[in-house]
């Protein structure tokens, strides 16, 4: 007799609690997380609380390219600029994502280091961000790292939007640190219209007629780009990862998402940073990246078994994140 879908959640349920961490595991983790030694003796090549400046890392974008890729934004709801950030800063941040879950974390603890702030930061993009999301903008804490296997069938995140009534002042970066290719699972995403289509049909809970069906998916805009390169949409675009179709190396990228100075933030986006002022503290750096985990176990059921110790984190770091609430905003 073959198991009913109900049984088979809950059989994966139980897998999944069994695989928590035993609590002396947790307690280890636990006071690891909260050690940025232990993160610099992990990643020696990498920094924490160092400021350190882009200098000749700096991010390159021509003016040709900026100039069509926003006028792409403006009409479609997404933006694709290849070549923007230097290989051998690329390079380092991936080892450093390899190096975390080498150690056995979940790859968005990456986001304790440096590099995973600044690299939004050089004059290239925050001018990019300035045109695009508006002065004085804000960095939201909402932060991730992704690893797709490498393999056939390994997929990214299934389709969602970010931020449905956005508009434009919402805007998600996403930054491959390994080419991302048809083959191993880029990024695909409907454009403004189409996705405006499938969320007002989702919101109803009706079906589209097949006629409709058939013509969004030709409008389905697939994003394959080198390491290095810059790619993002609006909070109302329906986006997703692709299947890989038989690629052997996994994709490696990084999430970052901005807002308006003026705009209303959610709460799961709070707090807001000023990407003009100093770096997130290290406690605060803790905190946006429990609070995704927390969040992002359903779209990757495997972090389930490190909900406990996030938790834990969670509570223990939410004096920073309360901290940068009360501060105002750098001038």
């Amino acid at each position: 007799m073959r198991a009913s879908p109900q049984q088979l959640a809950l059989a994966a349920e139980a897998l999944l609690k069994e695989s928590e961490l035993p609590p002396e595991a947790m307690q280890r983790r636990f006071e690891e997380a909260l050690d940025p030694d232990r993160w610099r003796q992990l990643v020696p090549f990498g920094s924490i609380g160092e400021e350190q400046r882009v200098g000749d890392e700096a991010a390159q974008l021509c003016e040709e390219d900026s100039a069509r890729e926003e006028r792409r934004l403006a009409r479609d709801g997404y933006f694709r600029l290849h070549g923007v950030f230097d290989p051998g800063r690329i390079s380092r941040m991936r080892r450093i994502v390899e190096a975390v879950r080498a150690d056995g974390w979940p790859v968005a603890f990456a986001f304790v280091f440096d590099d995973f702030w600044t690299i939004a930061r050089s004059p290239a993009v925050a001018a990019f961000l300035e045109r695009t999301v508006g002065e004085g903008y804000f960095q939201n804490t909402v932060v991730w790292a992704h690893w797709v296997w490498g393999g056939r069938g390994a997929a990214g995140w299934s389709p969602h939007d970010d931020y449905r009534d956005s508009g434009e002042t919402f805007l998600s970066l996403w930054i491959p640190l390994s080419d991302a290719t048809v083959d191993n699972g880029c990024m695909f995403l409907l454009p403004a219209a189409a996705s405006r289509e499938v969320s007002t049909a989702v919101e109803e809970q009706r079906d589209l007629a097949p006629r409709a069906f058939r013509r969004l998916l030709q409008e389905v805009i697939a994003l394959p780009v080198p390491a290095g390169s810059l790619i993002g949409w609006r909070g109302d675009l329906v986006h997703w990862g692709g299947a890989n179709a038989g690629g052997v190396e996994p994709r490696l990228s990084l999430a970052l998402e901005f807002r308006s100075r003026d705009a209303k933030a959610s709460r799961f986006e709070s707090p807001l940073i000023d990407p003009r002022a100093s770096l997130p503290p290290f406690r605060l750096r803790l905190f946006a990246i429990v609070k995704a985990l927390r969040e992002y176990t359903k779209f990757e059921p495997v972090l389930a078994r490190y909900l406990p110790l996030a938790e834990r984190i969670f509570a223990e770091t939410a004096d920073a994140s309360a901290a940068v609430s009360k501060a105002p905003p750098a001038s």
